[in-house]
Parts: structure tokens; C-alpha cells; sequence
């Protein structure tokens, strides 16, 4: 349903990409871990391993070092560092429990790695992926009984004036062959488990300044964007977190603190299921934002309305996000 572009097909160890750019991509075939580096030092790593229930963004790194995600803890097995994963006609894909639907990883179709001339380094990788029910997720050809066949890009950009490290995560979908109905919980969406440091004492913040519970147990907000920061040592690491207008749906952050820090942006599925017709196209459109200094809510508003002017306006599709 897609045109796959296969004109680089991963190999066993490194995967070069240009000569010049300091972000690399490399496939790690042991670990089932694609793997992109700046300058030999860890930005990310994407697990797509099969015997797993989704692909996920396994680590995120600022450019002091500190990663800001953590995978699969033993309170919440299924809290995969930077994951998105909803509920279609009843499927759980979220919980991974009691026959949960499966996001299959089926190729790597792209990866790009450049430099601009301003000095910015940035890359792109582009996964498809077959969202499938638990009795189909073995089948060799799972394309006629996909709910959703997604295209996943991931565009990465370094900016080390700024001290950021920009995600920007782009979902295209298409409907299968039957109709689908978007559902779940109030946390459904595209996810972040941050590490334990985190817990109880980190601070968030959103664009409209609404309050959060005493508790911060479970902050469900309207927002155009959020923001989570921690104190690491000597150094302030801040998480903003966007969603794009263009998203369907009503844009909500659920947030919380206690008894661990987390931060999701959602389309408010809990309240307000979306529903497509089959063969119907949707896109998704999120930035998570990375800064080892610390930023204000009036820095973050300004490199939101730069991000819209400059991406979200235009019907072209980025390879790689414009810092």
C-alpha cells in the first residue's frame, strides 16, 4: 500500500551513509537494535525485534549523556521507553496482556544522514510496520489482515548551539481491509517512561499554564505542548513534548509523577474514539525535544510556533525535522 523504497537494505554491522555527517545509523543484528550515533556517542537506539510486542524507541540520549528513557521496569513490563501504541475494535495494543494486538515490524525502508550548511547534523529512518491481532501476528503475509499498515519516520537533528537533541516522530497510516475504531485510555498515545531519578521530584509545565494535582498521580490536560525537567547532578535536562495541530482528535497530555514520572500525548481516545473507513489515510505528528540546559516556557513557545511555520504548515513531508 505504501512504495517501499528499497534502495538501501540494512547489512550486518555498520550502515554508512555519508562520509560527512556526524549522526550514524548502524543495525545491530544481535540485539535487534538500530542504532544512531553522534560523533561515536549514543543518540538512540530503536528496537524491532520480532519476538516483541511493538517497535519502540529504546534510548534517547542528551547530548551531556544522560538517557532520558527507561524500558520494560518491573512495576510496568510494557513501558517501552518512547513507544506509541492505542486500542483498535477492542485490540489492546498498550498493555501487552490477555491476547494484546501486535505492531509487527516488517522492514526498514530509508535511513538518511547529513549535515546542512548552518552545521546541523541530522538522519531519518523510516520502518513498516503491520498492526495485527494476537491469532494473526505469525502469518507470513500479514498485510491482507492488517488493521493499520503504518509508516513510521523517526527524523533526528542535532543542534549543538541550542543543546538539543529534536524527535520528531511522523506516523502515516492506512486503514486494511476492514474499518477500524481508535480507542483507549486516557494515557494512549505516544508514551515516554522516564528513569527512576525522576520520580516524585521531577517538574513539569505545559503551554496554557493550567495547574496540575496535588498528587500527580494522573493529570490529564489540554495543551499545545508540555515540558518535564530534572535536576541530573549539576545539570538541568529538560523533555518538551508536541503535538501537531493537524493531528484528528483533541490534543491531551497525561502526566504524572507519582509513583513514577511519565508523559504522553494523546487524541483524547478515552472520550472521543475516532473512527476510519477501510483504505482511509491518516498521519500522525509529534516532536520530543531534548535540552541539557535549562529552557523557559517562553524558549519552548518560541521553538513551538518555529516548528509549525517551518513543518507542520507545509503539505510536504520532511526527510529529517528543520531545527
Amino acid at each position: 500500500m505504501f512504495p517501499i523504497r528499497c534502495a538501501l537494505l540494512f547489512v550486518l554491522g555498520a550502515v554508512a551513509v555519508s562520509n560527512a555527517a556526524q549522526l550514524k545509523w548502524r543495525q545491530n543484528e544481535q540485539t535487534s537494535l538500530l542504532e544512531l550515533s553522534f560523533n561515536n556517542k549514543p543518540v538512540l537506539a530503536w528496537s524491532f525485534a520480532s519476538n516483541q510486542f511493538k517497535p519502540y524507541i529504546k534510548s534517547l540520549h542528551a547530548l551531556t549523556g544522560e538517557n532520558i528513557l527507561l524500558d520494560a521496569p518491573a512495576d510496568h513490563l510494557h513501558h517501552h521507553g518512547l513507544m506509541y501504541a492505542i486500542r483498535i475494535n477492542g485490540v489492546n495494543f498498550w498493555e501487552e496482556r490477555d491476547q494484546p494486538g501486535h505492531e509487527k515490524h516488517i522492514e526498514w525502508l530509508r535511513t538518511t544522514a547529513s549535515t546542512t550548511s548552518s552545521g546541523v547534523s541530522q538522519a531519518s529512518a523510516t520502518e513498516l510496520i503491520h498492526w495485527v491481532t494476537h491469532t494473526n501476528a505469525e502469518l507470513r503475509d500479514t498485510k491482507p489482515v492488517a488493521l493499520l499498515i503504518e509508516r513510521r519516520s523517526i527524523d533526528v537533528a542535532i543542534d549543538e548551539s541550542q543543546g538539543e537533541v529534536a524527535l520528531r516522530w511522523r506516523s502515516d497510516f492506512q486503514v486494511g481491509r476492514t474499518p477500524v475504531k481508535l480507542h483507549g485510555s486516557d494515557y494512549n498515545g505516544l508514551g515516554l517512561r522516564l528513569p527512576p531519578a525522576w520520580d516524585h521530584k521531577a517538574r513539569h509545565q505545559n503551554s496554557e499554564k493550567l495547574g496540575y494535582s496535588s498528587e500527580q498521580k494522573w493529570d490529564v490536560l489540554p495543551a499545545r505542548w508540555t515540558a518535564v525537567s530534572h535536576n541530573a547532578g549539576d545539570r538541568e535536562i529538560t523533555v518538551a513534548l508536541f503535538g501537531s495541530p493537524s493531528n484528528r482528535g483533541t490534543r491531551m497530555f497525561f502526566s504524572m509523577l507519582n509513583p513514577f514520572a511519565y508523559l504522553a500525548v494523546t487524541q483524547n481516545l478515552s472520550t472521543q474514539p475516532i473512527e476510519y473507513a477501510p483504505g482511509e489515510k491518516f498521519q500522525l505528528d509529534y516532536v520530543l525535544l531534548v535540552y541539557s540546559r535549562p529552557v523557559t516556557s517562553g524558549q519552548i513557545e518560541q521553538r513551538y510556533a518555529k516548528w509549525l511555520s517551518e513543518n507542520v504548515s507545509s503539505s510536504a513531508p520532511a526527510t529529517a525535522p528543520t531545527p
